[in-house]
Protein backbone atom coordinates (compact mmCIF):
# COMPACT_ATOMS: atom_id res chain seq x y z
CA UNK A 1 0.00 0.00 0.00
CA UNK A 2 1.38 3.53 -1.22
CA UNK A 3 0.75 6.61 1.30
CA UNK A 4 0.77 9.92 -0.14
CA UNK A 5 1.22 13.14 1.56
CA UNK A 6 -0.72 16.34 -0.17
CA UNK A 7 0.61 19.50 -0.38
CA UNK A 8 -1.37 22.93 -0.97
CA UNK A 9 0.44 23.71 -3.74
CA UNK A 10 -1.05 20.62 -4.86
CA UNK A 11 2.03 18.29 -5.11
CA UNK A 12 2.51 15.16 -3.78
CA UNK A 13 5.07 13.42 -2.14
CA UNK A 14 5.23 8.99 -1.11
CA UNK A 15 5.97 8.84 2.35
CA UNK A 16 5.30 5.19 2.52
CA UNK A 17 9.47 4.61 3.51
CA UNK A 18 9.06 7.13 6.05
CA UNK A 19 6.02 5.11 8.49
CA UNK A 20 7.51 3.14 11.00
CA UNK A 21 4.44 0.44 11.59
CA UNK A 22 1.05 -0.44 10.42
CA UNK A 23 -2.21 1.01 11.59
CA UNK A 24 -5.80 0.12 11.22
CA UNK A 25 -7.42 1.46 8.07
CA UNK A 26 -9.82 3.52 9.96
CA UNK A 27 -6.23 5.42 11.42
CA UNK A 28 -4.12 8.38 9.21
CA UNK A 29 -0.67 8.83 9.07
CA UNK A 30 -0.30 13.19 8.96
CA UNK A 31 2.18 15.94 9.90
CA UNK A 32 1.57 17.42 13.53
CA UNK A 33 0.72 20.72 11.55
CA UNK A 34 -2.25 19.23 9.29
CA UNK A 35 -4.37 19.10 12.55
CA UNK A 36 -3.37 22.22 14.15
CA UNK A 37 -5.16 25.63 14.14
CA UNK A 38 -2.48 27.74 15.21
CA UNK A 39 1.26 26.57 15.78
CA UNK A 40 3.91 29.16 17.06
CA UNK A 41 6.35 29.88 20.24
CA UNK A 42 6.75 32.67 22.75
CA UNK A 43 8.61 35.92 21.83
CA UNK A 44 12.03 35.70 20.79
CA UNK A 45 13.04 38.94 22.79
CA UNK A 46 13.57 39.00 26.56
CA UNK A 47 10.90 41.34 28.18
CA UNK A 48 10.88 44.00 30.85
CA UNK A 49 10.45 42.22 33.67
CA UNK A 50 8.40 43.84 36.63
CA UNK A 51 7.78 42.60 40.36
CA UNK A 52 4.40 42.35 39.87
CA UNK A 53 2.19 42.10 36.44
CA UNK A 54 1.09 38.82 34.26
CA UNK A 55 3.35 35.72 34.61
CA UNK A 56 5.79 35.44 32.16
CA UNK A 57 6.69 31.39 31.43
CA UNK A 58 9.60 29.68 29.86
CA UNK A 59 10.51 25.93 29.36
CA UNK A 60 11.50 25.76 33.34
CA UNK A 61 8.34 26.72 34.34
CA UNK A 62 6.72 23.49 32.62
CA UNK A 63 9.66 20.66 32.46
CA UNK A 64 8.08 18.99 34.94
CA UNK A 65 4.68 18.27 32.46
CA UNK A 66 2.54 20.78 34.16
CA UNK A 67 2.83 24.64 34.43
CA UNK A 68 4.28 25.85 37.26
CA UNK A 69 3.61 29.64 38.42
CA UNK A 70 5.58 29.40 41.51
CA UNK A 71 8.75 31.09 40.31
CA UNK A 72 7.74 32.70 37.22
CA UNK A 73 8.82 36.14 36.38
CA UNK A 74 6.25 38.66 35.22
CA UNK A 75 5.43 41.08 32.80
CA UNK A 76 3.09 44.36 32.64
CA UNK A 77 -0.29 44.23 31.39
CA UNK A 78 0.82 46.45 28.38
CA UNK A 79 3.59 44.26 27.23
CA UNK A 80 1.58 41.06 28.25
CA UNK A 81 -1.51 42.79 25.16
CA UNK A 82 1.25 43.28 22.96
CA UNK A 83 2.70 39.56 23.23
CA UNK A 84 -0.76 38.16 23.41
CA UNK A 85 -1.70 38.98 19.85
CA UNK A 86 0.84 36.69 18.65
CA UNK A 87 1.12 33.91 20.63
CA UNK A 88 -2.29 33.76 22.98
CA UNK A 89 -2.29 30.51 25.14
CA UNK A 90 -5.67 29.42 26.37
CA UNK A 91 -7.17 27.00 28.18
CA UNK A 92 -7.38 23.45 26.54
CA UNK A 93 -4.06 24.40 24.74
CA UNK A 94 -0.91 22.26 24.77
CA UNK A 95 2.48 23.72 25.22
CA UNK A 96 5.65 21.58 24.21
CA UNK A 97 9.09 22.77 25.00
CA UNK A 98 11.19 23.47 22.41
CA UNK A 99 14.39 24.80 23.89
CA UNK A 100 16.87 22.83 26.26
CA UNK A 101 14.29 20.63 27.45
CA UNK A 102 13.17 19.43 24.37
CA UNK A 103 9.69 17.22 23.51
CA UNK A 104 7.58 18.11 27.18
CA UNK A 105 3.93 18.67 26.43
CA UNK A 106 1.64 20.72 28.87
CA UNK A 107 -1.87 20.37 28.70
CA UNK A 108 -3.51 24.31 29.90
CA UNK A 109 -5.27 23.66 32.48
CA UNK A 110 -6.00 27.18 33.70
CA UNK A 111 -8.13 30.00 32.74
CA UNK A 112 -4.60 32.41 34.02
CA UNK A 113 -3.35 34.81 31.41
CA UNK A 114 0.48 34.23 30.91
CA UNK A 115 2.89 34.99 28.03
CA UNK A 116 5.53 32.57 26.72
CA UNK A 117 8.96 32.80 26.01
CA UNK A 118 10.85 31.25 22.94
CA UNK A 119 11.78 28.07 24.61
CA UNK A 120 7.56 27.03 24.18
CA UNK A 121 5.90 26.32 21.59
CA UNK A 122 1.85 27.11 21.57
CA UNK A 123 -0.45 24.09 19.53
CA UNK A 124 -3.92 25.21 19.06
CA UNK A 125 -6.37 22.48 18.02
CA UNK A 126 -9.96 21.84 17.14
CA UNK A 127 -11.15 20.36 20.48
CA UNK A 128 -14.28 18.87 18.90
CA UNK A 129 -11.81 16.78 16.35
CA UNK A 130 -9.17 16.16 18.69
CA UNK A 131 -8.92 14.43 22.56
CA UNK A 132 -6.25 16.78 23.89
CA UNK A 133 -5.87 14.28 26.21
CA UNK A 134 -4.83 11.43 22.94
CA UNK A 135 -2.52 14.60 21.79
CA UNK A 136 -0.55 14.61 25.22
CA UNK A 137 0.08 11.16 24.81
CA UNK A 138 0.79 11.27 21.89
CA UNK A 139 3.64 13.79 21.92
CA UNK A 140 5.35 12.04 24.62
CA UNK A 141 5.46 8.74 22.87
CA UNK A 142 8.33 7.33 21.29
CA UNK A 143 7.19 7.63 17.80
CA UNK A 144 7.20 11.15 18.70
CA UNK A 145 10.00 11.59 20.87
CA UNK A 146 12.31 10.06 18.39
CA UNK A 147 11.71 12.54 15.60
CA UNK A 148 12.00 15.37 18.41
CA UNK A 149 15.59 13.64 19.45
CA UNK A 150 16.67 13.64 15.57
CA UNK A 151 15.40 16.89 15.10
CA UNK A 152 16.31 19.35 17.61
CA UNK A 153 19.36 21.35 16.35
CA UNK A 154 22.53 22.55 18.56
CA UNK A 155 24.71 21.42 20.79
CA UNK A 156 24.84 23.46 24.32
CA UNK A 157 20.92 25.33 24.06
CA UNK A 158 19.31 22.80 21.77
CA UNK A 159 16.52 23.84 20.25
CA UNK A 160 13.39 21.83 18.09
CA UNK A 161 12.11 24.21 15.69
CA UNK A 162 8.55 24.98 15.02
CA UNK A 163 8.62 23.97 10.92
CA UNK A 164 10.34 20.64 12.59
CA UNK A 165 7.40 20.52 15.08
CA UNK A 166 4.83 21.13 12.59
CA UNK A 167 6.90 18.08 10.13
CA UNK A 168 6.64 15.54 13.14
CA UNK A 169 5.04 12.68 11.61
CA UNK A 170 2.08 11.29 13.94
CA UNK A 171 -0.93 8.77 13.45
CA UNK A 172 -4.22 10.00 14.29
CA UNK A 173 -7.34 7.61 14.91
CA UNK A 174 -10.66 8.25 14.64
CA UNK A 175 -12.06 10.67 17.76
CA UNK A 176 -14.05 7.76 19.75
CA UNK A 177 -10.71 5.65 19.63
CA UNK A 178 -8.34 8.34 20.53
CA UNK A 179 -11.03 8.35 23.94
CA UNK A 180 -10.55 4.62 24.40
CA UNK A 181 -6.92 5.05 24.09
CA UNK A 182 -6.83 7.21 26.57
CA UNK A 183 -9.21 5.78 29.26
CA UNK A 184 -6.88 2.78 28.61
CA UNK A 185 -3.77 4.42 29.52
CA UNK A 186 -4.94 6.59 32.37
CA UNK A 187 -6.45 2.85 34.04
CA UNK A 188 -3.14 1.19 33.11
CA UNK A 189 -1.37 4.41 34.74
CA UNK A 190 -3.60 3.87 37.88
CA UNK A 191 -2.45 0.41 38.15
CA UNK A 192 1.41 0.60 37.85
CA UNK A 193 1.51 3.52 40.28
CA UNK A 194 -0.24 1.40 43.06
CA UNK A 195 2.01 -1.15 42.30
Amino acid sequence: MCFVERFADGTECDITEELPFDVPESWAWVRLGSILQKITDGTHNTPKYVERGIPFLSVKDMSNGKISFENTKFVSEQEHQELYKRCNPQEGDILLTKVGTTGVPVLVDTDREFSLFVSVALLKFNNSLMCDRYIIELLKSSLVQIQCEENTRGVGNKNWLIRDIANTLIVIPPLAEQKRIVTKIEQLTAITTNL
